[in-house]
């Protein structure tokens, strides 16, 4: 886990996973990473995890960068399986009843399992899992997948709920760095599956979290452009080395036109 400055946040969201942990006899350590937190969210999760392993930040590492630090400690120590929540997401109390199906149902292949998150007052699906609609040609459009009663083969995952076996964490490897907020679960998404490591969506809910909202960031139309374009080059927006490396990495030979038009749209008011 990662997180900064929201312990209330954090904090229920550790009760939420206590219990699921806890209706399906689930044995777990926190390793978690505190980005510079001021509001005593690291004391509070001591309070109630008290053999948690707590990093800390300056405020500089963001999620994706804070998420490798805290997957690299749990690798060292190695576990069965290794699970991404995020602190603003609440776990269902039959979360791992259904993340560890998906994940037996792999077995005994390496698996990434990703859980479907709702929104905690509409019900609709918020995060999860996601399907390239034109691979070909648009190989970063892409729809969220609602679930049903099957686990569903995805394409890219957000890094809300994922289950992870050992073995695929270990073929490969971490969240990458170069990505320095977001990014990097799509990333390590799409890295498994050219490596042939299925990443599935459970057969339900797994929990709850709002979407975040498009006010103040690059997306939200109401800003001036100029704002519109600070945000973008900003590290919540597309900062330009980590939408490089994501052009580059997953683009095809058409990856140039990719990383431009990511900017041109705002540009253009197309996004």
């Amino acid at each position: 886990m990662a997180c900064y400055n929201r312990r209330d946040k954090t904090v229920a969201c550790l009760e939420h996973l206590a219990i699921a942990a806890g209706r399906s006899r689930v044995d777990y350590r926190l390793f978690l990473f505190d980005d510079g937190s001021t509001d005593g969210t690291a004391e509070a999760v001591r309070a109630i995890e008290s053999d948690a392993v707590i990093m800390r930040g300056d405020g500089s590492y963001f999620w994706n960068r804070s998420m490798n630090r805290a997957f690299e400690a749990a690798m060292q120590e190695g576990f069965p399986a290794y699970l991404w929540l995020n602190d603003d997401t609440m776990l269902r109390p039959e979360a791992f009843d259904l993340l560890l199906a998906a994940r037996d149902s792999a077995a005994p292949r390496e698996v990434i399992v990703v859980g479907a998150i709702s929104d905690p007052e509409g019900g609709h699906t918020t995060y999860g899992g996601w399907r390239y609609v034109e691979p070909r040609f648009r190989p970063f459009l892409a729809r969220l997948l609602d679930p049903t009663d099957s686990l569903q083969a995805v394409d890219v995952m957000n890094g809300n709920v994922v289950m992870i076996t050992d073995g695929a964490a270990r073929k490969l490897g971490n969240l990458d760095p170069v990505f320095e907020h977001g990014m990097g679960d799509t990333d390590y998404s799409k890295r498994a599956r050219k490596l042939g490591i299925p990443v599935l969506l459970t057969a339900g809910y797994v929990g709850a979290c709002s979407r975040n909202p498009l006010k103040g960031t690059h997306r939200d139309k109401a800003l001036p452009l100029l704002q519109r374009v600070q945000q973008i080059f900003s590290r919540k927006g597309l900062p330009w080395r980590s939408w490089l490396t994501m052009c580059w990495r997953h683009g095809g030979v058409l990856w140039p036109v990719h990383f431009l038009w990511g900017y041109a749209k705002v540009i253009l008011g197309r996004a």
